[in-house]
């Protein structure tokens, strides 16, 4: 039986072009995580249920104000920019769920209104544009490719869209089904240096899929729900290392799962609980040059970070809206300086944690920590 909100087949429609400047509080987290746990115990099926654009608010704040100690603190970052409040003007989100940062270090943010809205590396609104179907669900999950084109997932639609980082549609996507090489509700994409895409999918079928870069077949196929080995509840984000691995946030099991490119299973780290190395709802997961793995947890509301070897460097943040914490946060992007931007859904706000010099070292509880080359400039 198809799940509410699934299409039969896919459909296409035309996109609406992208608004530029001149053409023109938070919810309770225990609502949201008790959807969730609705969604999860099941076997991951779907939860029972300014004026003028030159005048729009964008919030783009340094910290000074965080934690209970009066001071965002972190290891690997020196501070904490904002961006964003809620509302519907440019600059500012309703739920932000998915974030993307392209080759300029540009950002663009996928909010519940259905617009992608894109921002400059200082946070400056340039442009958006809008998804014009979203009465069965809106957008998420967004990736860069390999020509430079921001991706977005509709799960709702079964499918994959592929824009100019100007806002116009050159690829569209996608078979809703349940066998090798169509699309069930997916959740993310990721797309590596080949042009090769990997998609999760959840609810009617749980697993990640590797396509070719002309779409036209499947390169691996990682399938089952459990909580196994290989198998998921609720795959949702998903990240190529550069050392060619990828991760998946397997969100319901708490825990992250690593395979090589063929498919093949590698190893897996987390499991339930608030300690550390243990994770609530893994939604995102990113990894650097460094090989740091950042894991944001929807359930904590906090960020996870681990050091090359798996071992947890530091967590970032708790339950709050104080600039360095966080309200259920759903989506990860790192920029070329090593800069985290989290989309802090239920805040509607992005936060940007600002990456340190390179040290010579940092001590993390029996952990020595060697920091890596100074990111590239640009």
């Amino acid at each position: 039986m198809r799940p509410q909100g699934c299409p039969a087949s896919s459909s296409r429609s035309s996109y609406l072009p992208a608004i530029r400047p001149g053409d023109l509080k938070k919810q309770e987290s225990r609502r949201g995580l008790g959807r969730l746990n609705d969604q999860c115990t099941s076997e991951s099926r779907l939860g029972q249920a300014l004026g003028q654009v030159g005048a729009c608010i964008l919030l783009w704040l340094t910290a000074g104000c965080g934690p209970s100690d009066g001071a965002f603190k972190s290891k690997v970052f020196s501070e904490v920019h904002v961006l964003g409040s809620r509302g519907n003007a440019p600059g500012q989100f309703v739920k932000p769920r998915s974030i993307a940062v392209d080759r300029d270090d540009n950002v663009y943010v996928c909010d519940m209104t259905g617009r992608i809205q894109k921002f400059d590396p200082d946070g400056n609104y340039l442009l958006q544009w809008q998804m014009p179907e979203i009465k069965r669900g809106r957008p998420k999950g967004m990736a860069c490719d390999h020509e430079g084109n921001i991706v977005v997932v509709e799960p709702h639609y079964s499918r994959i869209n592929h824009f100019t980082p100007e806002g116009r549609l050159v690829s569209q996507w996608g078979v809703h089904g349940r066998d090798s090489g169509q699309l069930s509700f997916p959740r993310a994409v990721a797309v590596g240096a080949d042009g090769s895409a990997y998609v999760s999918e959840f609810q009617i079928v749980e697993r990640v899929q590797r396509f070719q870069p002309d779409r036209q077949a499947v390169l691996f196929e990682v399938r089952g729900a459990g909580h196994a080995k290989s198998q998921f509840n609720r795959a949702e984000g998903l990240s190529l290392s550069p050392s060619g691995e990828l991760f998946v946030a397997d969100s319901c099991n708490h825990r992250v799962q690593v395979f090589r490119t063929d498919g093949t299973f590698v190893r897996e780290f987390g499991k339930a609980g608030s300690e550390r190395g243990e994770f609530s709802y893994p939604y995102d997961v990113r990894v650097d040059e460094q090989g740091r793995k950042y894991i944001c947890e929807f359930g904590n509301s906090r960020l996870t970070v681990l050091d090359s070897e798996g071992e947890v460097l530091e967590l970032i943040g708790r339950p709050g809206s104080a600039p360095g914490e966080f309200n259920n946060p759903w989506s990860l992007a790192l920029d070329s300086r090593g800069n985290l931007y989290v989309a802090d859904s239920q805040n509607h706000r992005v936060q940007k944690l600002i990456r340190r010099e390179p040290a010579a070292e940092v001590q993390v509880s029996s952990v020595k920590f060697q920091a890596g080359q100074a990111w590239p400039d640009g």
